[in-house]
């Protein structure tokens, strides 16, 4: 039965998406409002489904990409050729078979061009279409058993066909009230996209596409407004608008750059309006050149400006301001609400590889960037760090000795993981208060951590390395101890990152990722950022009870029940997908959440599925975990709207959302307490939805686990308070 339901998913899928990747959806609702649409005129309808059926099957039977199948994207090319070819034939024995031949046909072009498209990292859209439709349009000049249908003009005989004379008169009711011709047009140049001519069908897919997206449609309307507007400028024939298949174009490219492959920012949809006549000026001189040749538009102007706009874009020096989609949802409000909370947490550090100071314990920056003594010019990013005591003295004693200072002969320890590409050593220490000008940078260590990232550590001690060239090292382990060699008054680490493996050269203004800056009363946790002169900082001291609990790795499973009734028991299994991401995966509801685990913080990425569900819950309570052993600190994020909005609340939020979002949900937590042994610990988190800034509700959890597992989650709502409990079932 299980491979019964595997097959029809898979066929329900890529029908249904054959017909809502016309317009770069996947949502099912108006993937049959289209199809509806289609069937206003029943022949063509029926042998538009016809082709999606027959491609999808010959796709699977020839075992062409899989997922490419079931996105809809080879049906889509068949389902478009078909409904042209049905509006100018009369079906005969001819015509059916072109049917199967020209539907091979596109399939194996839909096969070779996307193929030759991702070579160059673009979408193969509608191409495969349009070359079909030319070739058919050639030779049927040749093939004479084929008839040219002229039915389809009379779409009154269809609409009698449709609903009797009751539906033909509420068809002619509307046509006679004053709607402008540019509302009509609108719904007509949307109907045309299915090769229908009325605006019947128009309606159908623009409340498909309200439904699906509020973006996608708001789109729609600016980019066949400005289209309209374009064409009364230059003086073009508007009715070209919605005949001839040419006004869909504006609607399709403002949805394709201003919500699918860019993400959708006011300043792409003013991109949009900026490039539209450009479009405007395709299609007319398109339209021009291939009625030479006796070949319609169709499509192309959209596909060629589509194209040439994402690639172009690959040059732009400020990917922020019209940023891509990195990883499509399928729904330009997801999107857009992902990558916003994307650059909220992370902004361009999740970019960065996380490194870590060169030490443990408390040390204080002496000279931080661009300092008073030696860091300047193209050394200018770097720091110097000391150990000083209450009274800020580095020494004790009288700090004539090497011994008198509290950072000599210190551990000096690796940033990040690395391999080792340089060592001076041989260098003696020199006595406080000289310096050694010859041999600028003392004993040094350089360790590559990435192309075109390497730390530098200097002033080390002589013959104190415990490592050689070409060793890998992890990050905290052992490198040498701390000296006074090279340009170097009194005993102190120099720190700098740099792009290249040469000793001494140009410093990379670079944040370190995560350390703890102490002051009297308080403690603050850091990430991502830059010491500055006088900072008094401590490497992260992890909670080992806290560490071990969260340490969730592929193949663990949890058993999880709860007090709250309406929620089953089920399981969570711990899993990686084809990129190496750690996700869970819920037995019940099929829920998954998408988390990074980097030995200092947890933190959820993403969750798609059931928000009814017991492991949304947990997503919500654990968003971000710092596992440090602190009590002061707090930590704080921001959650994607879509995944804690929903309703007419976000509903009105996605109308607006390119322009404005008034929507937030503030998440806090904090380790609330551990136990005298260690082995039990309870973590306070409290999620925030915000209106306009304002308190709309609040959850609150707690998590309690052990030195063996997570084991329970208290979660109180503002609608009910429940237990989350867990088991670990099987633990790798």
């Amino acid at each position: 039965m299980s491979e019964i339901y595997k097959y029809w998913k898979f066929f329900n899928n890529s029908v249904l998406h054959s017909y809502s990747q016309i317009f770069f959806s996947k949502n099912k609702s108006f993937a049959l409002l289209i199809l509806l649409a289609s069937f206003l005129n029943p022949a063509i309808g029926f042998w538009g489904f016809a082709a999606v059926i027959f491609t999808n099957v010959l796709a699977k039977w020839m075992e062409f990409d899989y997922q490419t199948n079931e996105d809809g994207l080879f049906g889509l090319n068949s389902l478009l050729v078909v409904l042209g070819l049905a509006v100018f034939f009369n079906v005969n024995f001819s015509f059916l078979f072109v049917f199967i031949t020209i539907n091979i046909f596109t399939l194996l072009l839909s096969v070779g061009i996307s193929n030759l498209m991702a070579r160059f990292n673009l979408p193969f859209l509608a191409f495969p279409f349009i070359i079909a439709m030319w070739v058919t349009f050639y030779v049927m000049n040749s093939y004479t058993n084929l008839e040219v249908n002229e039915g389809n003009v009379y779409f009154l005989n269809d609409i009698f066909k449709i609903g009797g004379q009751l539906f033909l008169n509420l068809y002619e009711t509307f046509e006679t009230l004053p709607i402008p011709d540019f509302i009509t047009g609108y719904f007509k140049s949307l109907a045309a996209i299915v090769f229908q001519f009325n605006w019947i069908a128009g309606i159908f897919i623009a409340i498909g596409l309200f439904i699906s997206s509020r973006i996608s449609f708001t789109l729609s309307l600016i980019g066949y407004s400005t289209g309209y507007l374009y064409y009364m400028i230059v003086g073009e024939n508007l009715n070209n608008l919605h005949y001839g298949y040419i006004g869909f174009n504006f609607i399709l490219f403002a949805i394709a750059v201003g919500a699918f492959y860019f993400v959708s920012k006011r300043k792409v949809h003013l991109a949009v309006i900026i490039l539209t006549p450009v479009l405007g000026l395709m299609i007319t001189g398109l339209s021009g050149f291939l009625a030479v040749f006796g070949l319609p538009v169709f499509a192309l102007p959209f596909m060629l400006m589509t194209v040439l706009v994402i690639y172009t874009m690959n040059y732009t020096t400020n990917l922020s301001t019209f940023p891509k989609v990195i990883y499509q949802t399928y729904s330009p409000e997801k999107n857009l609400y992902n990558y916003s909370n994307y650059m909220e947490r992370f902004g361009s550090n999740q970019h960065f590889l996380k490194i870590g100071l060169p030490f443990y314990g408390k040390w204080k920056v002496w000279q931080g960037h661009e300092g008073k003594h030696t860091h300047k010019g193209d050394w200018k990013n770097a720091w110097d760090f000391v150990i000083d005591d209450k009274k800020g003295n580095t020494f004790k004693n009288d700090g004539h000795l090497l011994e008198d200072y509290y950072c000599y002969n210190t551990p000096i320890v690796a940033p990040a993981d690395g391999n080792v590409v340089n060592i001076v050593d041989g260098i003696p220490d020199n006595i406080p208060g000289e310096i050694n000008m010859n041999q600028n940078w003392g004993n040094t260590i350089v360790i590559k951590h990435s192309d075109f990232l390497y730390s530098q550590i200097s002033h080390l001690k002589e013959d104190s390395f415990k490592v050689k060239e070409g060793d890998f090292v992890k990050k905290g382990q052992q490198l040498a101890k701390l000296g006074n060699s090279g340009r170097s008054p009194q005993p102190h680490i120099h720190f700098q990152l740099q792009t290249t493996p040469f000793i001494g050269s140009k410093t990379l203004k670079y944040p370190l990722s995560y350390f703890i800056k102490e002051t009297e009363n308080t403690a603050v946790f850091s990430s991502f950022d830059y010491p500055v002169e006088g900072d008094n900082l401590t490497d992260v001291k992890i909670n080992k009870t806290i560490n071990k609990a969260f340490k969730m790795i592929p193949g663990m499973i949890f058993e999880v029940n709860s007090t709250q009734p309406e929620f089953e028991a089920t399981e969570w299994e711990i899993n990686t997908d084809a990129y190496n991401l750690t996700y869970i995966v819920c037995a019940k509801s099929k829920a998954y959440a998408y988390f990074v685990n980097d030995g200092t913080m947890l933190y959820f990425t993403s969750f798609e599925g059931d928000k009814n569900s017991l492991l949304y819950y947990f997503y919500l309570s654990a968003f971000k975990i710092f596992l440090g052993d602190y009590y002061t600190i707090k930590v704080n994020d921001v959650l994607p709207i879509h995944t804690v909005f929903g309703g007419y609340m976000k509903f009105f939020q996605d109308i607006i959302a390119p322009y404005y979002q008034y929507c937030s949900a503030d998440y806090e937590s904090f380790l609330n307490e551990v136990d005298k042994d260690s082995t039990n610990f309870t973590i306070t988190a409290t999620l925030t939805k915000k209106i306009f800034n304002k308190m709309k509700e609040q959850l609150n959890f707690k998590i309690m686990g052990n030195d063996n597992s997570l084991k329970k989650i208290e979660v109180k709502t503002p609608q009910s308070t429940f237990d989350i409990n867990l088991k670990l079932k099987l633990n790798y």
